[in-house]
């Protein structure tokens, strides 16, 4: 509605309500007739929606009534009106809250029983039936509340209702088309975080109690782990106590580093990362393997890149207790049980060409569940032309910093070194370069590797080889590999073969090989709407002594609504002098993960079809429900084929506001019997009220977000004495969900955020508690750090209109031309059509200084000057701003402005 009509319709309600009060109420209510003059156009509110059309209503002696088939519509219910029988029936928001209205009978039925119909609940009309909003209130359970002075019917509720639930997800739906396309976060305002000489760290912790007995054992444990992370002398650091079964600390790990995804790190360097510590190295193609250890690290790659060809790693921490899934583009890939080693590890993880987004979820015992995403591309240009990245480090592998259990060192651990070059030639071809030095059974072995890449049409294809010098008696050699990565309509393949000769020997290749040769085809079959993924990869490997090992594997997942399934089929075969090994046969794998009722199920099971020892090998499920409040159940069961052993477990998880515990039970087959009982928690300090914190997240793992958000009366986005702090706005970090509300201070704290990975941190406007009030800008992002909380300051502005009309270059009016509002920093913060004769209308324009322009695509079209050099100032005194008439100029004249007469 144009402000024209705004105007008149709001006069028509002020002079409606007005007559309203003055005049005394007829002796019955049913001696009212409507008329014009009682006649009103609302519309419908809830929180910062509007929801359907206009709402046709009249002032009554009562009140307010509204058409009800206009509510019914707006509301989307499936309720059917029919006038000839004088009923309504239906249901409201849920199939179970029944609704049926009988004006014959004068009684109204829902879900809390049967009432009877007054007489002024439902007025004739000549638009059809007019509900009282007080009634409409009682019927639907929630309360419409009219507000005459702005022409709107506001509906109030504690419950999310499904249509506004529907809102939301397709708000968000359209946020996330809009940051898919054109959503660029660094043309948005940046805040940094300074790093500090000392910033108090955040840990989470987790302490365990437990008793053992049955089958011979009476045994008590108690461990703890305690993971923290924090600033000191302008450097990040994390470190990880963990204890033994006896509670007497096993290792302390410790970690002094800085990342920096923009690559300013020691200077010409230009590193994004450099750690000294308990640290990881890159792993080779043909050569050394990604190993962790005490040392030291550098590297100018971008964070979260793969360093090996269509292969990567993916590694974190995993505190005791918790499981593992990986999922690849949404279908379920992996599952890893606690270690005991504190960290998750998916080694090789098969790439596809285009975008590949890893995911991994993190299952907490007492019922936590943590995210943690990556992208990784794969494609042309894996680095920009002319660019060249590079990586040191040096380790001892496998011995953490401070380690007290003093456990025997396997041998073919040790220190060991590497380096490595690659530089984008051109936009399709890398070259590169490294060097290693590691220790295998023992002895050193040293390598220098080279390799090619190049993007030949929808493809990858890289040559690698490498030299291997030292090492023992009669080793020594080369190795070369040739592989292809491609895609082909809808099929994904890689391909690849490898060449040993000599006695090369490293972690990548047995000292066995001869010669390898592999295929692997990824695809996804539709039926409908279900989405089945499908792999097929045939690999054959020959043996120095003439053995012929042929592998097949076939994977398939089923993706549908509640439900993730993950069944894998492999077969081994060996012919030639060794034979048939123990390790040759047909196994199959399942990995699944979904719900029933109430229930959540997550499990893998293992059998093996044929060879030595076939049958089941191993199984488990894990299955959790809600019940109620801050309580869960989790009951477990896991079965070892090789002792014949079969374990049950059962667990109350309670979630507290600042920290869980959860007891638990183990019974098992051979006799054993247990109980547990365990507490987690995470401390830190609180930069918004001071003094400490604690919290259920994991605050020392993630970023987080201290945010205050302010009443900016004079809307230049800075705080200033005697701005008030606002409650109850809705704060989010991306487009996550990740929200929370302000309190009374105007502060929230947003948690769980991804360490180094830009966020944009803004006010939900789709919450709004106030459409009146918009935000200053789009928000503010930040790079979070872990356990660090960003202060972050966000302004919300009241807001005024801002109208004109525009003329073309020859003065007549021009409809349908997009005007763009543009603040001091350039940037357009609203955009509006004109219309037939040239009217344009910018609503709830946060106050500030604004100055007004065609649209990039409109100056072209009409070949006139872009800014047409009106300057719009909004504030408390000039909540409206008539422009009047705005003439377009010519590209070649400087622009001009007319008044309009």
């Amino acid at each position: 509605m144009t402000r024209r009509l705004s105007f008149l319709g709001q006069a028509v309600a002020y002079l409606a309500a007005a007559s309203a009060v003055g005049a005394s109420a007829p002796a019955g209510a049913e001696a009212w007739q409507p008329g014009e003059d009682d006649a009103l156009i609302l519309e419908l509110h809830s929180g910062a929606y509007k929801l359907g059309d206009t709402l046709r209503g009249y002032q009554t002696p009562a009140g307010v009534c509204v058409d009800m088939a206009d509510v019914i519509q707006a509301l989307d219910l499936p309720v059917r009106l029919d006038k000839k029988s004088r009923r309504a029936t239906g249901w409201l928001f849920e199939e179970r809250e029944r609704f049926t209205l009988d004006r014959e009978a004068n009684t109204v039925q829902t879900v809390n029983g049967n009432f009877s119909l007054a007489r002024s609940a439902v007025i004739d009309t000549p638009e059809g039936w007019c509900a009282d909003t007080r009634a409409l209130s009682g019927w639907f359970g929630v309360t419409f509340r009219p507000e005459l002075g702005n022409l709107r019917v506001v509906l109030e509720t504690p419950r999310k209702l499904p249509f506004l639930q529907a809102i939301e997800r397709r708000s968000r739906a359209a946020r996330l088309r809009h940051g898919a396309n054109s959503f660029d976060l660094s043309a948005l305002p940046q805040q940094a975080t300074p790093y500090k000489s000392w910033r108090t760290p955040s840990v989470d912790v987790l302490v365990s109690a437990a008793w053992k007995g049955g089958g011979g054992q009476n045994a008590r444990e108690l461990q703890y782990e305690a993971y923290a992370s924090g600033e000191a002398l302008g450097i990040s650091y994390d470190a990880r106590l963990a204890s033994d079964i006896t509670g007497v600390p096993a290792s302390l790990r410790l970690r002094a580093y800085r990342n920096d995804p923009t690559g300013n790190l020691l200077g010409p360097l230009k590193a994004t990362r450099v750690a000294v510590g308990d640290v990881e190295t890159f792993a080779g193609a043909l050569t050394g393997q990604s190993a962790v250890g005490r040392g030291m690290f550098i590297s100018n790659r971008p964070l979260n890149r793969p360093s090996r060809f269509g292969i990567t790693e993916v590694r974190g921490e995993l505190p005791s207790g918790w499981d593992a899934e990986l999922y690849r583009n949404g279908q379920l890939y992996a599952f890893q049980a606690d270690r005991g080693d504190g960290r998750y590890n998916f080694d090789n993880v098969e790439l596809l060409f285009g975008e590949n987004s890893l995911e991994v979820v993190l299952y907490g015992p007492q019922g936590q569940i943590r995210r943690d995403r990556q992208d990784i591309p794969v494609g042309t240009e894996s680095i920009p032309t002319g660019k060249t990245w590079y990586w040191a480090g040096i380790i001892q592998q496998d011995h953490e910093l401070i380690d007290f259990s003093r456990r025997f060192v396997a041998p073919q651990t040790g220190w060991r070194w590497g380096v490595g070059v690659e530089r984008g030639i051109d936009q399709r071809t890398v070259a590169g370069i490294e060097a290693q030095s590691l220790v295998l059974s023992g002895k050193r072995h040293s390598y220098l590797e080279a390799r090619l890449q190049r993007a030949v049409g929808p493809m990858l294809v890289e040559l690698s080889g490498a030299q291997e010098f030292g090492g023992a008696k009669g080793s020594g050699g080369r190795a070369l590999r040739v592989q292809a990565l491609g895609k082909i309509g809808r099929i994904n393949f890689q391909a690849e073969t490898l060449w040993i000769d000599g006695g090369y020997e490293s972690e990548a290749i047995t000292r066995n090989d001869r010669r390898q040769y592999g295929l692997r085809l990824d695809s996804e079959l539709k039926f409908g709407k279900l989405s089945l993924p499908v792999q097929a990869a045939l690999r054959q490997t020959l043996t120095r002594d003439g053995t012929k090992v042929t592998e097949w594997l076939t994977r398939g997942s089923l993706m549908m609504r509640g439900l993730s399934l993950t069944a894998e089929l492999n077969d081994k075969r060996s012919s030639g002098p060794r034979a048939v090994t123990d390790d040759d046969g047909m196994r199959l794998g399942v990995l699944a993960n979904g719900s029933i009722g109430k229930v959540r199920l997550r499990g893998d099971a293992r059998f093996r079809l044929s060879g030595a020892r076939h049958g089941f090998e191993s199984a488990q499920l894990v299955a959790e429900t809600h019940l109620g409040g801050r309580s869960d159940l989790r009951a477990g069961a896991e079965y070892i084929a090789a002792n014949h052993r079969t374990d049950f477990t059962l667990g109350y998880v309670r979630q507290f506001e600042r920290f869980a515990l959860r007891a638990e039970g183990t019974v098992g087959t051979r006799g054993n019997v247990g109980a547990g009982l365990s507490l987690a928690f995470s401390l830190g300090p609180d930069p918004l009220d001071g003094g400490w914190r604690f919290s259920g997240e994991k605050l020392a793992q993630n970023g987080q977000a201290a945010v205050t958000v302010f009443r900016d009366e004079n809307g230049d986005g800075v705080r200033q004495p005697g701005e008030e702090p606002i409650e109850g706005i809705s704060v989010e970090a991306g487009f996550g969900g990740n929200d929370q509300l302000t309190n009374k201070a105007g502060h929230a704290m947003l948690g769980g955020l991804r360490p180094f990975a830009p966020v944009l941190v803004k006010v939900n406007t789709d919450a709004l508690p106030d459409p009146l009030l918009q935000p200053k800008g789009r928000g503010v992002v930040i790079v979070p750090r872990p356990g660090v909380a960003a202060d972050i300051v966000l302004a919300l502005t009241p807001t005024g209109e801002v109208e004109g009309s525009l003329l073309g270059i020859d003065g007549s009016p021009r409809e349908g031309v997009t005007l763009e509002l543009v603040d001091n920093h350039g940037t357009a913060i609203a955009q509006t059509s004109t219309e037939f004769d040239g009217y344009f209308l910018f609503d709830l324009v946060p106050y500030g200084q604004y100055r007004l322009r065609l649209s990039a695509v409109a100056a072209q079209l009409l070949g006139a000057k872009a800014d047409l050099g009106a300057v719009a100032a909004l504030d408390r005194a000039h909540t409206t701003l008539q422009l009047g008439a705005l003439r377009l100029a010519s590209a070649a004249r400087p622009s001009q402005v007319a008044t309009a007469p």
